[in-house]
């Protein structure tokens, strides 16, 4: 796909989008955590929650989109206390069919600009299953290393056992052109 989708921060007229893309991405992912019978959100609620994101200085979340749909999605969140508010967590998905295509790259650059230039965020911080190879392969391209592994953290309804990687960056030690 040669014109990647738009990146953009989410507005409040999402939530409808937002939320199918949620319930597509729940529903057929290998790696979420989330189940799409534990996703229950409404609309209201949904545009309350991307509102108090687009007003807070220290999280995120970004949509791309493509012809008027969700594609891609990335949040992040912020620890208010002090001796750990220099550290920044979110979690990213890609709907099927633009997986593996450039569009997380784009994403995720987009968010770690936007840490590096940040006045008191220091450190990007993020979970991932072991066994998602794509994801572990574009986080190492972009600089993040991993941190530790919680053993056996995540278990399937189908029986699998996985464990979850902790990976971290620092982007201000990065070249400022991600």
């Amino acid at each position: 796909m040669r014109n990647l989708p738009e990146i953009r921060d989410a507005k409040p007229s999402d939530a409808k989008a937002m939320i199918a893309y949620q319930k597509r991405i729940f529903e057929n992912a290998l790696h979420m955590v989330t189940a799409v019978d534990e996703f229950g959100v409404g609309v209201w609620r949904q545009r309350f929650w991307i509102a108090r994101k687009a007003t807070s200085k220290l999280e995120r979340c970004l949509v791309a989109t493509h012809d008027g749909h969700i594609v891609a999605m990335l949040d992040s969140w912020t620890d208010r206390r002090r001796r750990v508010a220099h550290s920044t967590s979110f979690a990213m998905s890609v709907a099927e069919g633009w997986r593996c295509k450039g569009l997380g790259k784009k994403l995720l650059s987009h968010f770690i600009a936007w840490v590096q230039k940040h006045p008191t965020l220091e450190r990007i911080e993020l979970h991932v299953h072991a066994d998602n190879t794509h994801a572990i392969e574009l986080y190492t391209q972009l600089g993040f290393t991993l941190e530790g592994t919680r053993k056996n953290a995540v278990r399937y309804e189908d029986g699998r056992i996985v464990d979850d990687h902790i990976m971290a960056l620092w982007p201000g030690k990065l070249d400022k052109a991600i």
